[in-house]
């Protein structure tokens, strides 16, 4: 028979602390290359998770996938899946704070983002993240010539939002019909993010 005292040590409780410019960054890049389909609610969300002095979160919607992430000021997250329509909502707190940094706390499924002029609680989602980290480490090998290569404009377009309309996104191609890496730079957030080609037909 389980005791409460041992329930209670089952329950995720951790706290990671970073400056809100940065967050706001990572939140707002991932989120532009998430699913926007509802009924697919694991890929309509961000992977978050903080470790190893960085906090890094990952989207895809099949078609393109990204991961960012950003120094820490201490702490550590445990994996939370948070649905696209609560990153939007932690992003226009975040926009709100004054004093540069923000806190995240996460008690079993719920997750509190506090700034100084308030606090946000989401409840996370139960669902399973699809793996993705081996698809990034594919496309990190050498680029390889190709004749030519179709893509989504309107996916593309996306990384603007990302790094800025000033600033150039290059291409790497892995192989006819292999997700093209790209480049990104940001101001605070280290960037890995691939797009998958279309077929074209002449």
């Amino acid at each position: 028979m389980t005791t409460m005292k041992e329930n209670e040590s089952k329950i995720v409780t951790d706290t990671v602390e970073l400056k809100s410019k940065a967050l706001l960054e990572l939140l707002e890049g991932a989120g532009s290359n998430a699913g926007k389909d509802k009924s697919l609610p694991t890929l309509n969300a961000v992977l978050i998770e903080g470790a190893g002095g960085y906090l890094m979160a990952t989207a895809t919607d099949r078609y393109r996938l990204i991961e960012g992430k950003i120094e820490v000021e201490s702490g550590e997250l445990t994996r939370s899946l948070i649905s696209l329509a609560d990153i939007k909502r932690i992003s226009t707190l975040v926009k709100e704070n004054k004093s540069g940094l923000v806190t995240l706390n996460r008690i079993g499924d719920l997750l509190t983002v506090s700034v100084l002029e308030g606090s946000l609680t989401v409840t996370l989602l139960d669902g399973s993240f699809p793996p993705t980290a081996h698809l990034l480490d594919a496309v990190e090998s050498e680029p390889i010539p190709v004749s030519s290569m179709a893509f989504n404009p309107a996916l593309f377009a996306d990384y603007s939002k990302i790094v800025g309309k000033a600033k150039a996104v290059k291409v790497y191609f892995g192989g006819e019909g292999k997700p093209m890496r790209m480049r990104l730079t940001g101001e605070a957030v280290e960037w890995r993010a691939l797009l998958m080609p279309m077929r074209y037909q002449d």
